[in-house]
């Protein structure tokens, strides 16, 4: 400080420590990775919107559709078109985010760990989507597809949360667990979905009026999956519970995570009730990738006392002490 109590002016490094000297004053890089996880997050949706319109194959080759670089202008068309689209200014974001956090911020590890690796997470996506494309779209694919997509989602959310917050994570090894199961719930759906099992029974929560299904294959996935809806279901509200002991921060989250999961059960019974309509499906799936997206931001830990000052408090501090 100057004689007189006049305060320095305060850098402009220090006002956006995260935003490289190439970037607009209004951009820094968690202002880029809030966008990545967003635009991955929609294409998550938008995938679930292709599938379940039946426009998978719509463009039956890749990269180009028909072989042309613009689509006819089909219904069925655009909406795989503008999943290709929204695909290719993903891998794009995804790239400059993972630029950024090496070239400024190789001392963060969170940040700089979740933005690299959602590089070869994003490619194995484009390359297996690629692939069923090729293929018609099996359905082991299928599910491997939104399994990368998930763990692109995941990669960036941990990168998201190192860039607003200056800490090591700390690994929260219940929303860990839970996030896992989640993840396997979703790609058991996939297969569900992909393999026609999802009006196995047309009854919900019953099976065809009964507790106990029939021994077909079909009917035994649909019934597996519900059953792994419900331990589910006990699991969260257990976590809700554990939550407790870990402030408002964890119980705010795990609550969330909880009221999410309850929407996704009934808008997964209402795929039932409403013989698989387009809107209730994606709807299933948009909250799906949600209640995955709160679990990882739970398992990463809560903020540490530390986190609390925001970063122009811990550089006017650094300014005052010097």
């Amino acid at each position: 400080m100057e004689d007189g109590g006049a305060s320095l002016p305060f850098p402009t490094e220090l006002q956006a420590p995260g935003r490289p000297r190439w970037l607009p004053l209004a951009l820094d890089v968690r202002h880029l990775l809030m966008a990545t996880t967003a635009a991955v997050y929609a294409l998550v949706v938008l995938g679930g919107v292709v599938r379940a319109t039946g426009a998978s194959l719509a463009c039956p080759d890749w990269p180009l559709c028909g072989d042309s670089i613009l689509p006819p202008l089909e219904r069925l068309v655009l909406i795989e078109y503008a999943h290709r689209v929204l695909a290719a200014l993903v891998g794009v974001l995804v790239l400059a985010s993972a630029a950024v956090a090496l070239r400024r911020h190789r001392h963060r590890r969170a940040l700089v760990v979740g933005a690299v690796a959602a590089v070869p997470l994003v490619m194995a996506q484009a390359l297996i989507g690629r692939e069923a494309v090729e293929r018609e779209m099996p359905a082991p694919l299928r599910a491997a597809h939104l399994a990368m997509a998930l763990l692109t989602l995941a990669s960036l959310i941990m990168a998201t949360v190192g860039a607003w917050h200056m800490y090591r994570p700390r690994w929260a090894w219940g929303p860990a667990l839970a996030a896992l199961g989640v993840l396997a719930l979703n790609l058991m759906g996939s297969f569900v979905a992909n393999l026609g099992a999802g009006l196995a029974y047309g009854d919900w929560p019953l099976f065809a009026g009964k507790l106990v299904p029939s021994s077909h294959h079909l009917g035994q996935l649909h019934y597996a999956h519900r059953l792994f809806a419900a331990a589910m279901g006990v699991g969260l509200v257990a976590l809700v519970w554990q939550a407790r002991r870990h402030g408002r921060w964890a119980i705010g989250l795990g609550i969330l995570a909880l009221l999410l999961y309850l929407a996704q059960v009934m808008v997964g019974a209402a795929n039932v009730w409403l013989r698989l309509a387009t809107p209730a499906r994606v709807a299933h799936l948009a909250l799906a990738a949600a209640v995955w997206g709160v679990l990882v931001v739970m398992a990463l830990g809560t903020p540490s006392p530390a986190v609390k000052e925001g970063g122009g408090a811990r550089a006017r501090r650094l300014i005052a002490n010097r």
